[in-house]
């Protein structure tokens, strides 16, 4: 049957979530406990000036330099090479300052190793539970409280769990239906999620700006559409009612992320 609605669901995205009161305690405990680790790891991945320069300082200015027009030309009369150029000189003779900071942060006082360091984490525990909850706990939930867009992909592949996760979710047609090509069932699970992750926090960060929501919507629909079976109708940014789609909506003040599967 042509457009055949396979799977409808829709999960409204909370505008916060709160971290739960065990979660800033473990975050800083990872921290604090593997102090010693993360500093030994930073001292040989960057340990000199010329591995600074390489690892820092070259994919810094790469990566500025495109920022700049090319026919831009600062009220002092600097062009772009004289800026990008001032860039770089800046990040690579800064290996000395950067170093000296983290050699402070993490030196031992009053018999305390990287004392500073396990401060600067502790007292940090509601600064990131705030953003925690503003930001990845909108898209992951947790396990105690109920997941959020992990959800669609146990619906999206007919997992057998999938009918037990219905957290924030409106079923509009369908059930659990598995839409992946032979083979890629296991690629569709391992970067599905954190593609979906990374677009909400795109579009939050853009405050929900229309623009960023279809460019966002329009890489999601073309990965479903390179996994996706053949029978598959392809996945559509902004599609209408007989399109597949793996879209997040905004309709003020309401968030959600739409997933769609239909057969051709």
């Amino acid at each position: 049957m042509a457009n055949d609605v396979k799977l409808d669901i829709k999960i409204t995205i909370p505008s916060s979530v709160e971290a739960a009161a065990d979660m800033p305690v473990k975050w800083a405990a990872g921290l604090v406990n593997n102090a010693e680790i993360i500093n030994s790891r930073r001292i040989a991945k960057i340990g000199d000036e010329g591995t600074f320069q390489s690892l820092v300082a070259d994919p810094s200015t790469a990566g500025y330099s495109p920022m700049i027009d090319a026919a831009f030309v600062s009220k002092s009369g600097r062009n772009q090479a004289n800026i990008v150029r001032a860039q770089y000189q800046n990040l690579a003779t800064g290996f000395n300052k950067w170093n000296d900071k983290l050699n402070l942060m993490f030196e031992t006082v009053g018999g305390v190793v990287a004392a500073r360091f396990k401060d600067q984490v502790n007292n940090s525990k509601d600064n990131w539970a705030t953003r925690a909850g503003n930001k990845t706990l909108r898209a992951t939930g947790d396990r105690v409280r109920g997941l959020l867009l992990p959800q669609i992909v146990h619906w999206m592949v007919a997992d057998p769990r999938a009918s037990q996760m219905t957290n924030a979710m409106t079923i509009v047609a369908g059930s659990p239906y598995n839409f992946t090509a032979a083979g890629l069932l296991t690629a569709f699970k391992a970067a599905f999620m954190g593609k979906m992750t990374h677009s909400l926090m795109m579009i939050l960060n853009a405050q929900l700006d229309a623009a960023e929501v279809t460019a966002q919507n329009t890489e999601l629909a073309a990965f479903c559409t390179a996994v996706a079976a053949a029978a598959v109708k392809p996945f559509v940014a902004g599609g209408g009612a007989t399109d597949s789609l793996a879209d997040f909506e905004f309709i003020d003040p309401t968030l959600v992320f739409h997933a769609r599967v239909v057969l051709t």
